[in-house]
Order: structure tokens, then C-alpha cells, then sequence
């Protein structure tokens, strides 16, 4: 991806896919275990329909620090990962899938003339479209993270399991259940997961040309150091998540819009049954900032995770996908070579 460039490679085998899909998941487990603390912060501030002011008398967290040390002090900390297991099983899905769908998506455009000839585009339209996919996969698991997270202390709706928390909420609820806020998260999937790859990608260009002016070589290698793919995956994961964070939040509200029992404790419970009901309650009792509650967190968690998305995702790839395709095309070029020797 971005750590190298090279001239598109038409190998795409069946293990060289299973390659690719399997980094994604190392890079989803791995991205998902540093960032879980901030991913619980976000989902709490954003179900918080009372201010997030230290002079509010009424609100149960305040600010970051503040949110950390109370859920600390009330759950331990467990509290602090709560909801991991649900959300490595969404993280790890996700990605894979994610990943892999945005390899061969790629691999076809690259096909055309106006894939190779619109690259930044293109960038954008695989991107989205792997992220939507990735999505649909992975969105039981993530309706089973939230309610995890979301739920008050001691109660069972806390302890839920991924799949037997999938299967819960599918018999208690149906489809509409373990697919809720599906919409509005293919809403703001497409544009963040396209934003996220196509910023990702020119950042790594500008790099590659920056690095070529101070070396003052016109034929660098076409790598990029490890820190500087880490910012530029950091950055690309906080410019695309300040454009999409009100849908993110629209998101998560709707999908708790038939769990208030469980949640008790947290305050007042947000109207959503609906996204446009979700959107005017929203505004009428928070005003504009209300759509942006918990971003400071989630820009936090969002570079981070992008980070180490892309950064682990193209070292495994560089490191394992890319020698394996060229162990590949060398094999296929050997048998080519031999078939037309025992044909002669």
C-alpha cells in the first residue's frame, strides 16, 4: 500500500488474497487493543445527553480526565476495557474484510484507463467501498460492543459475549436489532474510510517527493521510514473523522435508542428512535455542540487507530504479501519458461 510503491502486479492468487485479508486482521487486533480505552470514553460521552462541563452539577463525566478516573473508581479496570471482546471480534472482522475488499477492488480499477488515470479518485472510491463492506460484516459485532459498553455496571447486558451477544439480540429483536444504526453508519463509512485512503496515499506521495528533494535523487527507494508512515496514518485518520463525527454520534444514539433500561445510571436517555428524531432532539436540547460530544477522545483514538492500521498493514505487506508475490510471479515465470522449452 503506502510504505512502497510498485508498479500494479496482476498476482492475486488465492494465498496471495488470504495474505492480505490476514494482515488486515493482525493490523485490526493490534490497532483495536492500544486504542479500546478511548474508543469506551468516546461511546460514553457520546450517549451523555447533560453537558460535558466540570461546573454542571448534573453530568456524570466532564472531561477526559475526569471520565477515566470515575470510570475507574466505579468498575475498575475492567471498566476501562470494557467491551473489548465484542469489539476485537468487530475490529479484527472489520479489517480483514476491509482490507481485503480494498485490495481486490484496487486490483480491478487499475484494470481500466480511468482507474489509472483518476488514482486519487480511485483511492477514494475502493476505500469507501471496502469500508462498506467491512461494515456490513462487522456491524453485529459492533451493535454488541456499544450496548457492552453503554450498560450500567452489574447488569447482564454488560457481560454480553460476541457471538452469544449476536445471537441475544437477534432472537430478542430480530434483524432490525443486531443491524441497527446499519444506515447511518454506511452514511458516514464511504466518506470517512475513502477520505482516510486518499489523504493516507497523498500524504505518502508529498513524502515521497520531500524525501527525493533532500537526498537530491530523482530514483529514491521507494520506501517510506516507519515514523513518518506512522503520522501520516495518524493525520489521515484525524482529518477524515472531523469531517464525518456528527454522523458517527447520530450512529451510535440510534442504536441505544431500545436499550435506555440498561443504562439508568449514565442520566438522561437521548431521543432517537429515529435518525431525523435523533437529529432534532440532538439539537434542540444540546444545540451544535451536542453533535460533536466526545470528539476530542475520538480524534485521539482515530489517529491512533489509523496509525497503526496503516502502519502495521503495510509492514506485514511489505514484509510478508510482497515477497510472497514475487516468489509467486518468479515460479510462474519458471513453469512459463519450461513449458515453452519441452514445447520447442
Amino acid at each position: 500500500m503506502g510504505g512502497r510503491e510498485k508498479k500494479a502486479n496482476n498476482s492475486n492468487s488465492a494465498k496471495v488474497q488470504m495474505l492480505q485479508a490476514l494482515g488486515g486482521g493482525v493490523s485490526g487486533a493490534l490497532t483495536r487493543f492500544v486504542a479500546h480505552p478511548f474508543d469506551v470514553l468516546k461511546i460514553r460521552f457520546q450517549l451523555q445527553v447533560e453537558p460535558l462541563k466540570k461546573r454542571s452539577n448534573v453530568s456524570k463525566y466532564a472531561g477526559m480526565l475526569q471520565a477515566f478516573s470515575s470510570i475507574f473508581r466505579e468498575e475498575g479496570l475492567r471498566g476501562i476495557w470494557k467491551g473489548h471482546l465484542p469489539a476485537q471480534m468487530m475490529s479484527i472482522t472489520y479489517a480483514l474484510v476491509q482490507f481485503w475488499s480494498y485490495e481486490q477492488l484496487h486490483t480491478a480499477a487499475l484494470q481500466y484507463k480511468f482507474g489509472r488515470d483518476n488514482v486519487h479518485l480511485s483511492y477514494f472510491m475502493c476505500g469507501g467501498l471496502a469500508g462498506c463492506v467491512g461494515t456490513v460484516v462487522a456491524q453485529p459485532f459492533d451493535v454488541v460492543r456499544t450496548r457492552v459498553v453503554a450498560a450500567d455496571p452489574g447488569t447482564t447486558a454488560g457481560t454480553l459475549k460476541p457471538f452469544s451477544g449476536v445471537h441475544k439480540v437477534f432472537k430478542n429483536e430480530g434483524l432490525r436489532g443486531v443491524s441497527s444504526g446499519m444506515m447511518m453508519t454506511l452514511v458516514q463509512i464511504y466518506p470517512l474510510v475513502g477520505a482516510n485512503f486518499v489523504i493516507y496515499k497523498f500524504l505518502n506521495h508529498l513524502t515521497f517527493k520531500i524525501i527525493s528533494l533532500i537526498r537530491e535523487e530523482k530514483h529514491v527507494r521507494r520506501e517510506i521510514p516507519g515514523p513518518l508512515l506512522f503520522m501520516n496514518g495518524a493525520i489521515s485518520g484525524v482529518l477524515a473523522k472531523v469531517l464525518i463525527y456528527p454522523a458517527d454520534l447520530i450512529k451510535k444514539r440510534t442504536m441505544l435508542s431500545h436499550f435506555q433500561e440498561d443504562r439508568k445510571s449514565f442520566g438522561v436517555n437521548p431521543l432517537c428512535d429515529t435518525i431525523m428524531l435523533c437529529i432534532r432532539s440532538t439539537l434542540e436540547k444540546e444545540g451544535m455542540r451536542g453533535f460533536y460530544k466526545g470528539m476530542w477522545p475520538t480524534l485521539f483514538k482515530s489517529g491512533v487507530m489509523s496509525a497503526c492500521y496503516f502502519t502495521i498493514y503495510d509492514y506485514f505487506n511489505n514484509k510478508v504479501t510482497v515477497p510472497y508475490k514475487q516468489y509467486e510471479r518468479q515460479q510462474n515465470e519458471e513453469k512459463n519458461k519450461a513449458k515453452k522449452k519441452n514445447s520447442n
